[in-house]
């Protein structure tokens, strides 16, 4: 009897948690009817009809995400907080990068607990409802960090091939400025020919340039890019050509340094990461390698021995 109530409450669960979504996709495409009878009453004309049938799509899709992610989106000014900033560094600037994010977070919190209590009642229909309920919060709390997990792993990947890539960008500018171009020119032609290494960090100082083109000061933009990008060899190097831009020296030999200074940072790095290595195959060489040497090496003594032994 205790089967056939858990059972029933779980089906009763999947059926609710359907019709939910069902209802918000009603009332997400009623929303976008009433929208386009008044675009189309507003405009008096049958323009507003004419709209292609993928941009009535995507609007679609922007509202089922805007109210999926309101289920999980955090109190307060949050466009304008550290989170905001988090999704920059991650290399998320989309207009709906946020809803998605919050999305997929409200989805998997609700949809990971469901499915295990589902895959539960068909193969261990007796399992007790305390560990029932421990699967269940613990799967919800795995689907709410899952994509803080992900959001902090693409941030340090941009993070490490942007340190890599950086010494040779600085070369280039250094070529570039003893050339005869300016700073900005610099920074405008750099951002195209790094490309080819990396173009995570081309396209952080083509929006470098495009803010100096825009009207923003020099200055500015190379705080805004070391702000987006957060490393410590490019705070150093924007802090040098903000105090060069300020007190006019030469921007060629500074570079120069911060280039010579990068590039023992990196020879470093890749010495320590060298130096890991021993330590690192310790474990694989006592658990694995060790037991099979022994195993060839004394296997045929061990067998002549008990044979020796048994006679």
């Amino acid at each position: 009897m205790t089967d056939e109530r858990f059972m029933i409450a779980m089906a009763v669960a999947f059926l609710a948690y359907a019709l939910l979504l069902l209802g918000l996709a009603k009332l997400i495409r009623q929303r976008k009817i009433k929208q386009r009878l008044k675009q189309t009453q507003s405009a008096g004309s049958t323009a507003a009809v004419r709209e292609p049938l993928s941009a009535q799509h995507e609007g679609g899709w922007h509202a089922l995400l805007l109210s999926m992610s309101k289920l999980s989106v955090p109190e307060g000014d949050w466009q304008n907080s550290q989170l905001r900033l988090k999704f920059i560094r991650a290399g998320f600037r989309g207009p709906t990068a946020a809803q998605t994010y919050f999305s997929i977070k409200t989805v998997l919190t609700l949809a990971l607990p469901l499915m295990a209590a589902l895959l539960i009642a068909l193969w261990s229909p007796a399992t007790p409802y305390p560990r029932l309920a421990l699967y269940a919060v613990s799967l919800a709390a795995v689907g709410y960090y899952l994509p803080d997990i992900y959001l902090r792993w693409m941030t340090l990947r941009r993070s490490d091939e942007m340190r890599d890539t950086l010494p040779d960008l600085i070369d280039l500018l250094v070529i570039c400025t003893e050339a005869g171009l300016g700073m900005d020119g610099a920074i405008n032609r750099v951002s195209l020919e790094i490309a080819r290494s990396s173009k995570i960090l081309a396209e952080e100082f083509n929006l470098a340039a495009l803010e100096i083109r825009a009207g923003s000061g020099r200055s500015t933009a190379l705080k805004n890019l070391a702000l987006r990008i957060n490393l410590e060899d490019l705070d150093g190097l924007v802090s040098m050509l903000v105090q060069a831009d300020r007190f006019g020296t030469s921007v060629a030999e500074s570079l120069r340094i911060q280039s010579e200074v990068m590039r023992m940072k990196r020879m470093q790095r890749a010495e320590e990461i060298a130096a890991k290595v021993p330590v690192k195959m310790l474990i694989p060489l006592i658990f694995f390698i060790f037991p099979a040497l022994l195993s060839v090496l004394i296997g045929p003594a061990v067998i002549q021995i008990s044979s020796m032994f048994s006679k």
